[in-house]
């Protein structure tokens, strides 16, 4: 007999159909809430993984792409493609000095502008989300968000 628990121990004829696949809910989800808050900020001329690289850039200053890159949970490959559109909008800007792996992230000026531009966009996003799921849901999803964000990597 099959048993159709959640977490039912994996048994050689284990399907997903028979424990809820945590990393589909979580990029389902994820999609999700990043269609949301495009929809909302498409006017601010970027899209809101863009936001969160010019916002961590506005709070650090300028910091390499590797430390960019750990700070947005990303590889440093992966950080470097998304930076190129960045660059080539003139929002960000890459320094040409020492190593390629040590090269600075900075904000232009006109991405100080574009962040606050998107900023009350950003806002807006927020309180809808925040107003879909309420105030005390939104503070667990963040917490539990957090601690799955520290999940260690069997390498």
């Amino acid at each position: 007999m099959t048993t159709t628990t959640p977490y039912a121990a994996l048994a050689p004829d284990f399907t997903p159909a028979d424990s809820p696949c945590n990393l589909f809910y979580l990029r389902r989800a994820a999609r999700a809430v990043s269609r949301q808050y495009d929809a909302i900020m498409k006017d601010g001329g970027a899209h809101a993984p863009q936001f969160s690289v010019l916002f961590v850039l506005s709070v650090a200053g300028g910091i390499s792409i590797t430390e960019l890159a750990q700070k947005m949970g990303m590889d440093r490959s992966s950080m470097s493609r998304n930076l190129q559109l960045l660059q080539t909008q003139g929002l960000i800007e890459l320094s040409g000095e020492g190593s390629v792996r040590a090269r600075q992230v900075t904000l232009t000026p006109a991405g100080h502008e574009a962040l606050q531009t998107l900023l009350p966009l950003w806002r807006e996003a927020q309180s809808d989300f925040i107003a879909h799921l309420g105030e005390a849901d939104t503070a667990l999803l963040i917490s539990l968000l957090g601690r799955v964000a520290q999940i260690d990597t069997k390498d």
